[in-house]
């Protein structure tokens, strides 16, 4: 007789949801994929999958908020809390944390392109984690040179992560954090930023 518990047992069919979701929302899209092939793909039946997600829209909102997002408003959120740390940081603990998750990734940037369209129902959570991400980042007290315009660099920095996670994802066997250094000679070039790249 199996010892698992009932909780532990809705866990593990919430996460099979999920990952069957992540897989399927990168490769065909929100409107390529149905609940059926969720269902299918996970053993069971489509009103099972609406018991644990509520609808396709809960489905979405849950792999993108609660799933995608929560590492990276972790990282934030921990940073508030840090006398003077630079953005440097952020920027690598966020790419470290994408680099294990090409998947996910990859479910990022195809909804982000097919929200594009005004009536996706994720339009307006990547208009508003764009102008969000950005206004979460400046509650952090960060340590940049004299003159810079923090907002500005966030802004750019941020849009770059963007696209050369979809470079990463159309060349095989690069490695993002490589890529991503490359950036950050772009974004906060020496000497200015000579000191405010690494901890000391």
């Amino acid at each position: 007789m199996s010892s698992t518990s009932p909780n532990a047992q809705n866990d593990d069919r919430r996460n099979a949801i999920i990952e069957a979701t992540v897989e399927s929302f990168g490769k065909l899209g929100y409107y390529g994929t149905s609940l059926q092939r969720i269902a299918t793909e996970v053993g069971l039946t489509k009103a099972g999958v609406l018991h644990y997600v509520g609808s396709k829209e809960g489905l979405l909102n849950l792999v993108l908020s609660e799933v995608y997002d929560r590492e990276t408003i972790d990282v934030m959120s921990a940073m508030v809390g840090e006398e003077r740390p630079l953005i440097a940081d952020m920027w690598r603990r966020i790419v470290q944390i994408n680099a294990k998750r090409p998947t996910l990734v990859h479910m990022f940037s195809t909804l982000s392109a097919e929200a594009l369209d005004p009536e996706h129902p994720a339009h307006a959570y990547f208009v508003d984690r764009e102008r969000q991400t950005v206004a979460n980042a400046l509650n952090i007290n960060w340590c940049v040179p004299d003159g810079v315009n923090v907002e500005h660099v966030l802004q750019a920095g941020f849009s770059m992560m963007d696209g050369i996670q979809l470079r990463w994802l159309r060349t095989p066997g690069q490695h993002l954090m490589d890529m991503w250094a490359d950036c950050e000679n772009v974004l906060m070039p020496l000497p200015t930023w000579d000191g405010y790249r690494h901890n000391h």
